[in-house]
This record gives structure tokens, sequence and C-alpha cells, in this order.
């Protein structure tokens, strides 16, 4: 494919379910002209853009032909209110589902060719666990994700394994060596048992997990090395 500058374009949706404005970016693939090509949905997104450079990374592995083009959307975090919207069991935990589900993905889909059987979504830490949600309420949307150093307290193994059928999801999953005391804004968690849990209880319900681990912590300079790979796992051409 032929050299071509980077593409990010911006936008800013009011949330008629949050009450508030969110930014998304949204980074075109070089070569994008009207056909329907597949969406990956981050969340904390915008740290995926100048924490894990995700925009550059995608764009010259598309150009390698490491990557199948694809748009990469990065769902602004209200920071304040990360905790209620991301964990299953936080106070917006709901509404951010829907307001993802009904009011982003119909306005992205209204300006971009986004092709609606192939959609997929990356979350890192408590985003992961927002990205599982997506999976277990819109299992029609969701079903191939990233799931990087996943916050998979006990209760929320708990309610995955309540799923009666996952054999349509396939997980890429990665965690770091000394996450077994990851150090965080909200305590010291050993994420490592959490994440061997969670690919267990994934695999047991049938979902096909490909799991990896290597050196690091639950920082964005580890999960930044592994982006590439893991999007041209989920992303299928």
């Amino acid at each position: 494919m032929q050299a071509s500058t980077r593409k990010v374009e911006t936008h800013t949706l009011h949330s008629r379910v949050l009450g508030e404005e969110r930014v998304l970016k949204v980074f075109v693939p070089p070569g994008a002209a009207g056909e329907a090509l597949p969406v990956v949905y981050c969340h904390d997104g915008i740290e995926f853009f100048t924490h894990g450079r995700v925009a550059t990374q995608a764009h010259e592995a598309i150009l390698a032909g490491k990557l199948a083009p694809c748009y990469i959307v990065g769902i602004a975090v209200n920071l304040d209110r990360r905790r209620d919207d991301y964990a299953f069991d936080g106070a917006r935990h709901r509404e951010y589902l829907q307001f993802v589900a009904d009011e982003c993905i119909p306005f992205l889909d209204e300006r971009y060719a986004m092709d609606d059987g192939r959609r997929y979504m990356a979350g890192i830490s408590l985003g992961a666990v927002a990205t599982l949600s997506f999976v277990l309420e819109y299992p029609q949307w969701f079903h191939r994700v990233m799931l990087f150093s996943g916050a998979f307290f006990p209760p929320y193994q708990r309610r995955v394994a309540e799923a009666i059928d996952l054999s349509r999801l396939y997980a890429y999953m990665f965690i770091g060596e000394d996450e077994r005391q990851a150090q965080t804004p909200s305590g010291v968690f050993d994420f490592w048992s959490y994440n061997e849990a969670m690919r267990d209880i994934l695999m047991d319900r049938g979902a096909d997990v490909s799991y990896h681990t290597g050196p690091g912590n639950h920082i964005w300079g580890v999960w930044q090395r592994h982006l590439v790979a893991a999007l041209s796992e989920i992303v299928l051409v």
C-alpha cells in the first residue's frame, strides 16, 4: 500500500443518556474510500491515541501489510465517573452501554463506511470489564475483543460465569508478569490471578481465548507494545 498521511478526525457528541458531551477520536485507515471496513471501539479512548499511539501504530502496520485496514474509535472517558460507567455494578453502567449502542454507533455509522458485521471492541483494566459487558449485552455486534490487564474482580468473574454460551466470542487477552501486585489509584491488586481466572471462565463458557503474558506492570508503556499484535488478531479481513 502506498504511503499516506495518518488521518485522525475528532467529533464531539452530546449524549442524551449520560447528559454530557463525549469526544470521539476516529482513526481513518489509509485507502478508505467508501468500502465498508471493520471498526474497533476503544474505552479510555483518548489514552489509546495519546499513551498507546494506536493511530500511528495502526497506520504503519496497515501500510506494511501487517494489519487489515480498519477504523479505530476512541471514546473519551469521564475520569470523574469512570468506575460508574465501566464497572459492571457502576452507577451509570447501563447508561454507558446504552450511550455507545444507541448514540455513538449510529452517529459514526452516518459518517463513515463501517461494517456492522465487523464491530470489535478493546479495553484496558476497568475498560476490559466494560468491553465484556458489551459482549454480554450486545452479542450480535461484539464477539471479537481485546482485553488487556482486565480488572476482573471476583464478583465480575461470577457474573461472566453465569453466561450460558460464549462460543461466538474470540478474546485476545494480555497480562503483565509483574501484575501480581499492580499499583493503581484504587490500591494494589493481583490482576495476574484475576485474568487467569477470567481466561478459564471464558473458555469454560465456550469462548476462543488467545492468552498472552509478558514482562511489565499495569502501565501504558507495556500495553502500547502489544497493541498491533492484538489488533491483527481480532480484526478480520
